[in-house]
């Protein structure tokens, strides 16, 4: 078939036959050697393709520990039926710089989709994976954090469509990761997201957002791997039943809804950041969430509030904030 002969050719594995193979997608960039995109390709037998991404954003990690630990350690004998695709780092000059975009061009890759095949260095990436890569997999999980700038309740975003089934669909599996939220919700700046492109081509797409502050933990690390396999599970490649880590000393998945700006408090002062709530802290509308400090500290700092009433599912993390940066997000207890 057409895709496959694609994902021959820039990868140089079979991704049809059974069994295990790693490679790499060679990106190639002007007066220098070319990018090298890691893959593996584990298969046994007729069944979906699931397609994991880490390393979409450079200052985000848990999805590249993960990731790599899967590829060295799957087996097709672990799989019921089904072929999994690792690709553990999809931006490396971005990953080796613990840069949110690439040091090559200054472009963050998560909006430079579907990309060009004679663009820059990050466009490029995006062409490849867009595509030779997406047209296998009937899902899509790419695992993200908060980077530098933010931490979130670890969980896997999704969107919600006209398709009441398909919207059911990417729901069954948000809940089947059993990350400590699931959550719904409307994004900015969605033309060039991986989101996009994926769900364009009809795949059921999970945003994995695992951590924050540009660093690991113990257990978001357990819940970026249990997740992956609970996952497996869903969709029938890999037997067994559905487990749950533990954060925060709890076990306890719950799925959530910021369906509109509304949710999004946005910081009306640069300066330094001071919370005064943290992550799933329920707080009224009008609440203050912290105040923003200018650099001198003449300023009276700008306290910043609730936009909604709710559960805090996201705040900045990074002591310095910018105007118009997210202080918050203010999500809501869904009932679906």
């Amino acid at each position: 078939m057409a895709t496959s002969e694609a994902f021959r050719r820039l990868a140089g594995i079979d991704p049809d036959k059974d069994g295990k193979r790693s490679s790499h997608i060679a990106i190639p960039v002007r007066g220098r050697a070319p990018i090298r995109l890691p893959i593996t390709v584990v298969r046994n037998g007729d069944g979906p393709t699931v397609l994991f991404t880490g390393g979409n954003h450079g200052d985000e990690f848990e999805g590249p520990v993960a990731l790599a630990k899967l590829a060295r350690h799957l087996r097709p004998g672990d799989l019921v039926a089904g072929r999994v695709i690792i690709m553990p780092a999809i931006n490396p000059p971005a990953l080796a710089a613990g840069t949110r975009a690439s040091p090559l061009d200054g472009r963050n890759l998560n909006r430079m989709f579907p990309g060009r095949a004679d663009g820059t260095p990050t466009e490029r990436i995006a062409h490849a994976i867009t595509s030779a890569v997406l047209p296998l997999a009937d899902a899509l999980y790419d695992l993200h954090a908060g980077g530098r700038n933010a931490v979130m309740i670890p969980s896997v975003m999704g969107h919600v469509f006209k398709d009441a089934s398909r919207t059911g669909a990417t729901v069954a599996a948000m809940k089947a990761f059993r990350a400590p939220a699931g959550i719904l919700i409307k994004e900015y700046e969605t033309a060039g997201m991986i989101d996009t492109t994926a769900e364009r081509l009809g795949l059921i797409f999970g945003c994995c957002e695992l951590g924050g502050a540009g660093m690991l933990t113990p257990e978001t690390v357990a819940v970026t791997e249990t997740g992956i396999r609970n996952i497996l599970k869903h969709f029938g490649i890999m037997a067994g039943r559905l487990e749950t880590a533990p954060w925060q000393g709890k076990r306890r998945p719950r799925l959530l809804e910021a369906l509109s700006y509304g949710h999004y408090a946005k910081a009306t002062a640069s300066g330094i950041f001071e919370p005064f709530v943290d992550l799933t802290a329920k707080v009224r509308a009008g609440q203050p969430l912290g105040q923003v400090h200018a650099l001198d500290g003449r300023r009276k700092p700008a306290v910043q509030e609730a936009p909604v009433g709710g559960v805090v599912y996201m705040r900045h993390a990074f002591g310095l904030i910018e105007r118009r940066q997210a202080v918050a997000i203010v999500a809501h207890e869904s009932r679906r």
